[in-house]
């Protein structure tokens, strides 16, 4: 008679996981290694070490969110000017900002010609 592996459903150590994440802190505020910890609640989570370690840094750590890997362009404060922009230093004029081009409009700079490069004055 052969044993039947049982059926594991996607989400299932991750349930596993907050069901036990009050324990998980408490341990981890009194200092116990993380890799200990893991190793006492294995049987019961059914997740490998560097998941654990991944749930801890969300759910238990909550890493801070500085918006690197945010998609879509999203940012979370605006991005302050640089210094050079300020003209403060160096009896410099202030220099003026220039206006943002309008969305879809074309930018001014390189245009692709499929023909250059076809005739000597290109070249030069």
């Amino acid at each position: 008679m052969t044993t039947e592996p049982k059926k594991v459903y996607r989400g299932a150590g991750r349930a596993a996981f907050l069901a036990h994440v009050d324990a998980f802190r408490e341990l981890l505020d009194a200092g116990h290694p993380l890799r200990a910890i893991y190793d006492d609640y294995a049987e019961r989570l059914g997740i490998g070490y560097p998941q654990f370690t991944k749930y801890v840094g969300k759910f238990i750590r909550k890493e801070k969110d500085d918006g690197h890997q945010r998609k879509g362009g999203e940012q979370i404060a605006q991005p302050s000017p640089s210094p050079a922009s300020t003209g403060g230093a160096g009896g410099q004029a202030k220099a003026t900002p220039a206006t943002a081009p309008k969305p879809g409009a074309k930018r001014p700079g390189f245009e692709h010609n499929p023909n250059s490069g076809n005739n000597r004055d290109d070249l030069i």
